[in-house]
């Protein structure tokens, strides 16, 4: 069985890039309206499915195709090109399935993955209280009570979360240490808030989910409790962000070179310039992944942090070319310019947003030697 999904899998990556183009193109057409709306992406959804996107993650011995770092990079890419809402979904997603496919726990991973890859179920991850969100006292305390633990506290950032059957989430025990766990949405005490209103990504539904009281057993228990159960070591992780970065900026780029058709030669030549970057931040990107491919370190903030820099200047660039129809919310090039304020604070760390900011304020980032690298 495995030989077949292996040969599968090869034959997907050789079709891959013009499937991908045209998966880039359906969420396109549908990206803008769904940002109005703020709702579901139902018909993009759809699209990600017929593609086989959510395969991509899941372990060959569960039916999926477990891509390598290159092939998700390249997908990643394409999707965030077409819709950052979707990008998000699917990456939400798939962070909660390589939680489960990293745990000890068999009978699991043999419950879900199979029906994770099929798109028979939906989960999403809620883990920023354990990480990026800390400091806004956000938490979720985990007390241990006779063969499982009592939830109580929130998750202040999960997409899709109305959507899911379960979340994968991480909680804070009595001693300090970490649990990892997928806690169904179903159970008593949980409390789904509606939406948020966002400045972008509105239909990628993203709530705060809020506990009281949610008893889960040991069935539920993913890892932990432990000093870290955040840890894992699944490569295309790091440079998660940064490819759905780089497909946002492949969509700037696009429009820019279309409203520059008209341009004078000094415009002209400063659009050359924003390919030019955006060109040599996509080649570094795929170095990287071919080096996770042969398992080796990268310096993923760095890449993350030239790619913020690309954005923030391709947005700049992008609506000093669409001009006053850039200031209109219906059209593609605002959207684009609102998603790429995302990327700011997406997962960004202290040390991340520091360097960001000191790239724009032309200020130097103290005992930082690689940070104009």
């Amino acid at each position: 069985m495995c030989g077949r999904l292996t040969i599968r899998r090869n034959a997907y990556n050789r079709g891959m890039e013009p499937a991908l183009r045209q998966l880039t193109k359906k969420l396109a057409r549908l990206a803008t309206n769904y940002d109005m709306s703020g709702e579901w992406p139902a018909d993009s959804i759809q699209h990600l499915t017929d593609a086989g996107v959510w395969s991509w993650i899941i372990p060959e011995r569960f039916g999926g195709l477990q891509l390598d770092p290159v092939s998700m990079v390249r997908g990643y890419e394409a999707i965030g090109a077409g819709s950052l809402a979707c990008l998000l979904i699917v990456s939400q997603r798939d962070g909660a399935c390589e939680f489960i496919a990293s745990c000890e726990k068999e009978d699991i991973k043999s419950q879900w993955l199979p029906q994770l890859c099929r798109h028979k179920a939906m989960t999403s991850i809620g883990i920023s209280q354990l990480t990026t969100s800390q400091r806004r006292g956000a938490i979720l305390r985990a007390k241990a009570d006779r063969n499982g633990f009592v939830l109580n506290g929130m998750m202040p950032w999960v997409t899709a979360a109305e959507k899911c059957e379960f979340i994968v989430t991480g909680a804070v025990t009595e001693d300090d240490r970490q649990l990892l766990a997928m806690v169904p949405t179903q159970l008593a005490g949980m409390q789904v808030d509606p939406a948020m209103h966002l400045m972008a990504l509105e239909s990628s539904r993203t709530s705060e989910v809020h506990l009281k009281n949610v008893r889960i057993g040991p069935e539920h228990v993913l890892r932990g409790p432990t000093d870290n159960a955040l840890q894992r070591n699944m490569p295309v992780k790091s440079l998660v962000v940064s490819s759905a970065g780089l497909g946002l900026a492949g969509a700037l780029v696009n429009k820019i070179q279309r409203h520059s058709r008209d341009a004078s030669n000094e415009l002209l030549m400063l659009a050359e310039d924003a390919y030019a970057r955006y060109t040599a931040i996509r080649e570094r990107i795929y170095k990287a992944a071919e080096s996770l491919k042969q398992e080796a370190d990268i310096p993923k903030a760095e890449i993350r942090v030239a790619v913020n820099e690309l954005l923030m200047r391709l947005a700049i660039t992008c609506m000093t070319f669409a001009k006053g129809s850039g200031f209109i919310r219906q059209r593609d090039a605002q959207r684009l310019v609102r998603e790429a304020m995302f990327f700011l604070v997406w997962s960004a760390t202290d040390d991340v947003r520091a360097k960001t900011l000191s790239r724009f304020l032309d200020t130097p980032f103290p005992n930082s030697k690689s940070l104009h690298a």
